[in-house]
């Protein structure tokens, strides 16, 4: 049964645009559907991009997911130091208070260590998610955030589908483009 703070990872087939070799941070998972972040997909920006007065924002910006491509969402291990947090599991949280947390930035008080941030999240009506699963779009595992975070995004995929089964290692060698296979 998965649950909030799991990972999906996207079978080598899925050819979905968004989610297509993503991994995904499960932050929610009920009777009225999930929300998580893909975590391993680079946006190229970083915080201070687009908050160019928080002198210390030099973390880098995931693309979070389809939804709401236009906001910034993050998880991170900070807890009570951000008040109006939603705890995942464990010592992670998502969200929070922006204006605390652009104050513990500006202290330099929050490493890349403590949090990720991401354009955008992944979203699933009720439901949704289970027939996803029902279907083989995902594989599921039980995650370690700070493992996630501390990853290096690019190899996260074919390391997540390796550990699942050593045999899917030719999938995770496999360029993004076929052109360069």
């Amino acid at each position: 049964m998965i649950k909030a703070g799991d990972i999906l990872i996207a079978k080598p087939f899925l050819q979905d645009g968004h989610f297509k070799r993503a991994v995904i941070y499960l932050c929610e998972h009920n009777t009225e559907g999930s929300l998580g972040f893909i975590v391993n997909k680079s946006h190229g920006l970083l915080l201070r991009d687009i908050f160019p007065h928080l002198k210390n924002a030099n973390f880098p910006l995931f693309e979070g997911g389809p939804v709401s491509p236009n906001q910034l969402f993050y998880t991170h291990t900070l807890g009570n130091k951000i008040s109006g947090s939603q705890h995942v599991v464990g010592n992670t949280y998502w969200g929070g208070n922006f204006m605390e947390l652009c104050q513990l930035i500006e202290n330099g008080e929050v490493t890349s260590d403590d949090i990720r941030f991401y354009i955008g999240y992944s979203g699933w009506g009720e439901e949704q998610l289970d027939a996803e699963l029902e279907n083989n779009m995902w594989f599921t595992k039980k995650a370690d955030y700070d493992e996630l975070v501390q990853s290096i995004p690019d190899e996260l995929w074919g390391e997540e589908l390796v550990k699942i089964n050593p045999g899917y290692k030719a999938f995770s060698d496999f360029s993004f483009d076929p052109s360069l296979n």
